[in-house]
């Protein structure tokens, strides 16, 4: 009987654990989801026209510089000599077919998704210096990983 009650004890306990840990989860994806919508957006790239939208921006870079842009894409993290440079994207046509991206690079304060999860980013449109050059990117107010995704392929 002693065996059947620490038994039991040791399942309900880890039962209980694992619903903590359950819920920490839950509550980040709220809390997640409700700053997502209380940020005010400037511009929303959509599916249909993504590719316009962005080409628009790095075409017209001074009319959306620190304009708050929110899009869907691809998460990815690249190492290139000793940086880091992080960005959402989607995959578009390129030089040889289908090999082209197009989206932004992204800083963030806080813990990055997983590589090549589906998310949803919202942030300020900056330009920062690297070697000498200007580079844009969007400075991260929210980012949140996804269940569903886009198109991960866009043409327009």
């Amino acid at each position: 009987m002693k065996k059947i009650f620490v038994i039991l004890t040791i399942f309900i306990t880890l039962l209980f654990l694992c619903n903590i840990k359950n819920l920490s989860k839950i509550n980040k994806a709220i809390i997640n989801k409700n700053l997502s919508e209380a940020i005010s957006v400037d511009v929303e790239i959509k599916e249909k026209m993504f590719l316009s939208q962005i080409n628009d921006i790095y075409l017209n870079i001074d009319d959306y510089l620190g304009k708050t842009i929110k899009l869907e894409g691809i998460f990815t993290i690249n190492k290139w000599k000793d940086k880091t440079y992080c960005s959402v994207f989607r995959y578009s046509p390129g030089c040889c077919g289908a090999d082209g991206t197009i989206g932004f690079l992204v800083a963030w304060d806080n813990e990055y998704p997983d590589n090549d999860d589906w998310v949803e980013a919202i942030g300020i449109l900056e330009t920062y210096e690297e070697n000498n050059h200007n580079q844009l990117r969007l400075k991260l107010l929210s980012l949140k990983p996804l269940l569903i995704s886009g198109a991960k392929f866009v043409t327009q």
